[in-house]
């Protein structure tokens, strides 16, 4: 009796460490879940990138635009839809996402709605695969079996051996310009106890009309405020009942008129970390960048632009 309890004990041992095997070998890790590569394809030079216009204001883009933003967006963007007059709302058109050349007298659009370089960013961090005359990039956890290169989208910290060659490939070069949005990123691990001063000042530093900063995200999805952003669809459909067919505030109104709540990054990121997206009028003065989050506050760098 005592013999067969103890085969019985070491067969139970052996089935919990073979579950445990299993949990182990079937759990991603965490390089794994979050790998993220761009696949640069080269194309014959007579091959003309695609154009999808409508997608940079897909209602989607609007989503991860809205959700890169502070909560007041939402209720600030309905007042200024409310208030704002055809030649201020031209100006956001898909082709003129941009403010810093906006004129003194419309200076005030950039206080009331700080969402133009999100839009900006916001479509081209979706825009894979990206195109350009005899090339094409596109983002995976994976590389494309078609790829002449193959590299990762977030260079690790301190810079490989290897990172010195990539940085002289033209190739490389051009791929990473296409997805400047996430290349230029900066993703921190910020302690738990510094979380929510760090991405209040982050939040500051995006409302400023000569800064840097034109998202910033804690998770890799989320939901905005369904209440306020029916009211803000509700703004967006009434506006356009008010405007002509071919009027250049129509792309917006109707992307804001059919956005969803849920949003969602291309990339992962873990529950510690915080992705910051430059404005693509910092890809100029990514030293300002760096700087500008540097004084948000303590945290630790993963992804660190390189100017």
């Amino acid at each position: 009796m005592m013999r067969r309890s103890r085969v019985a004990a070491v067969r139970d041992l052996g089935l919990l460490a073979l579950f445990a095997l299993a949990a182990c070998s079937i759990r991603p890790k965490a390089s794994e879940s979050r790998a993220a590569f761009l696949s640069i394809v080269q194309r014959g030079p007579n091959v003309k990138p695609e154009l999808a216009r409508g997608e940079a204001l897909a209602p989607r883009v609007v989503a991860l635009a809205l959700g890169g933003l502070p909560p007041e967006a939402l209720p600030r963007l309905r007042e200024y839809l409310a208030e704002a007059t055809d030649g201020a709302l031209r100006r956001a058109a898909p082709e003129a996402f941009e403010l810093d050349d906006v004129a003194p007298a419309d200076s005030t659009l950039h206080n009331v709605l700080p969402n133009l370089p999100a839009l900006t960013a916001a479509a081209n961090m979706l825009g894979s695969p990206w195109e350009a005359p005899d090339i094409s990039v596109k983002l995976g956890r994976a590389c494309e079996s078609a790829a002449a290169r193959c590299v990762p989208l977030f260079p690790q910290l301190p810079a490989p051996p290897s990172a010195s060659a990539e940085s002289g490939d033209s190739l490389v070069r051009r791929g990473r310009a296409l997805a400047w949005a996430l290349d230029n990123a900066a993703l921190l691990r910020v302690p738990a106890s510094s979380r929510a001063a760090v991405l209040h000042a982050l939040r500051e530093a995006q409302s400023r009309p000569s800064g840097t900063l034109a998202m910033v995200f804690g998770a890799p999805r989320g939901k905005l405020d369904e209440a306020e952003l029916d009211l803000l669809r509700g703004r967006a459909r009434k506006s356009l009942a008010d405007i002509a067919s071919d009027s250049p505030r129509r792309p917006l109104l109707d992307a804001l008129a059919a956005t969803q709540a849920d949003w969602e990054l291309p990339v992962a990121i873990d529950g510690d970390e915080l992705l910051v997206i430059p404005r693509l009028s910092a890809m100029a003065r990514l030293r300002d960048f760096t700087s500008e989050v540097e004084r948000a506050g303590a945290f630790d760098w993963v992804v660190r632009p390189t100017p």
